[in-house]
């Protein structure tokens, strides 16, 4: 009997159709076949995990505007044991903002070729690759942004302080020793009741540094708890799993990003996989539940629940599954922090530079992603997701239209991060649908090009068009700043 790896459709593919379609579709397989096997596969997966720890040397080699907490002091415990091993670099900015840039550039394509050879992936290799890449990934620094301590500095506020992380600002608070190594000084927590309260505990026991490794534990333990589910919830769909999972693990956004940033979208996306698995196996209540849940790690993952709620027919305990899970966050946040909630206003006010929205204010003769502008791209997306219930109603795939639903969501935040791109990944890879798959790596490319930091220099010091040149990129850097003081 064949293997479901010999019989699904592969993931860059479109299902042959007819007869003609099928001849033209075999002869570019015939063509494709020269370089779309196994050895290429081998050699792409190496390519990456090459590069991974190429990047993760580097940036672990001395402080570096790519480890950012490095700013106040570069100790062991929090750069890890690849500490010093590429000290002999060049200490140059332009220099390791062209290595970085390279080597980010290498692990998109090696992304890419896999994906196109996913069929062909040996699964050793690709077991192997991504269990190698999460662990390269937990021994190397925090990278490009300092999110885990502000996790930290939000959670001590709370746990050791006493102070309600959703109305007092970390700057009261400036002797604290996570206090350093943050930056939303002057923000309320934008982050969700269930992924605060979880996270004190680790503060009030383990200290700034205990706190750190416990989190990049977790994250890559949720990490593999991601890739777990999905490929479980591939084999009942008849998706090819190890092609979904490396689609969804071996994405450098995901892995740069994501996992060298150490950031909460693990814990969140693994909730919501495990709503979907739920759903999959009709277990209502629990499928509500869980994804009501992610929602309380980042609210975003609410917009996945009226997809599922649409997809099972016992819709009452979904229903009643969801608002035991909302009754219980709410008493647990009404228990520790009163009547505040995240301070997602102000979070969702921020503009990137080359975020979607500000591109299209620029497009637009405005300058960039002003008020006006971002209600448009909102109004945009409510008729998107309304318009795909409305497929989903009539028969559309329900992991597919959640999918869109969300890449749609992603690309409306005019406070854009490249880790995003892994809330839609996991459905492109489960759905049925190859426009959404390509969609996503397309979505990929173009985070990778607009956060490479080569990008920045190329467009400030060389061209000299910078977004953030305009008036209205002036307010918005402006607006950042204030946060960050």
């Amino acid at each position: 009997m064949a293997s479901p790896r010999d019989t699904s459709p592969p993931l860059l593919e479109p299902a042959l159709a007819g007869p003609l379609p099928r001849v033209r579709a075999l002869a570019a397989r015939r063509r494709a076949a020269t370089w779309r096997n196994a050895a290429t596969a081998r050699r792409a997966l190496a390519v990456s995990v090459g590069a991974a720890l190429a990047l993760n040397l580097v940036a672990a080699g001395a402080p570096s505007s790519f480890v950012p907490p490095s700013k106040g002091s570069f100790p062991l415990w929090m750069v890890g044991p690849l500490r010093g091993v590429a000290s002999w670099l060049p200490d140059n900015g332009l220099f390791l903002g062209l290595g970085f840039t390279v080597l980010l550039a290498l692990m998109v394509g090696a992304y890419l070729v896999v994906a196109a050879c996913a069929r062909h992936v040996p699964l050793r290799w690709g077991v192997g690759a991504l269990l190698a890449l999460n662990l390269i990934f937990l021994l190397g620094p925090p990278l490009t942004l300092t999110d885990i301590f502000n996790y930290v500095n939000y959670a001590r506020l709370g746990a050791l302080h006493g102070i309600n992380p959703y109305a007092a600002l970390p700057a009261e608070v400036p002797v604290d020793p996570s206090y350093p190594f943050a930056t939303w000084h002057h923000l309320l927590s934008p982050y969700g009741p269930l992924f605060t309260l979880t996270s004190y505990p680790l503060v009030a026991i383990a200290g700034v540094a205990g706190a750190f490794w416990a989190l990049k534990l977790g994250t890559v333990a949720a990490s593999l708890g991601c890739l777990a589910l999905t490929w479980r919830i591939a084999r009942v769909t008849g998706r090819d799993p190890l092609g979904a999972v490396l689609l969804v693990g071996l994405n450098p956004l995901v892995l740069v990003y994501g996992l060298g940033g150490v950031h909460n979208d693990f814990f969140m996306v693994v909730l919501i996989l495990a709503g979907i698995a739920a759903v999959l196996a009709a277990r209502a209540a629990p499928a509500g539940a869980a994804i009501t849940a992610a929602a309380g790690v980042k609210v975003s993952a609410a917009l996945v629940l009226p997809f599922a709620l649409m997809a099972t027919r016992r819709r009452g305990e979904m229903v009643l599954g969801a608002i035991a899970a909302a009754a219980a966050m709410a008493a647990l946040s009404l228990a520790a922090f009163g009547f505040h909630g995240p301070g997602l206003d102000t979070q969702s006010s921020l503009v990137t530079p080359l975020s979607p929205p500000n591109l299209l204010g620029l497009a637009l003769g405005q300058g960039g992603a002003t008020a006006p502008v971002r209600a448009l791209v909102t109004v945009g997306l409510v008729a998107t997701v309304g318009w795909l219930l409305v497929r989903t109603a009539r028969g559309y795939d329900w992991l597919a239209a959640a999918g869109w639903a969300t890449l749609a969501l992603v690309l409306s935040l005019s406070w854009e991060m490249p880790w995003y791109v892994l809330w839609p990944l996991p459905l492109a890879a489960l759905s049925p649908s190859l426009r959404l798959r390509r969609a996503t790596l397309a979505l990929t490319v173009f985070l990778s090009v607009t956060m490479a930091p080569l990008t920045g220099f190329l467009i400030s010091d060389v061209c000299h068009c910078s977004p953030a040149a305009t008036e209205t990129g002036k307010r918005n850097a402006t607006e950042i700043q204030r946060f960050l003081r």
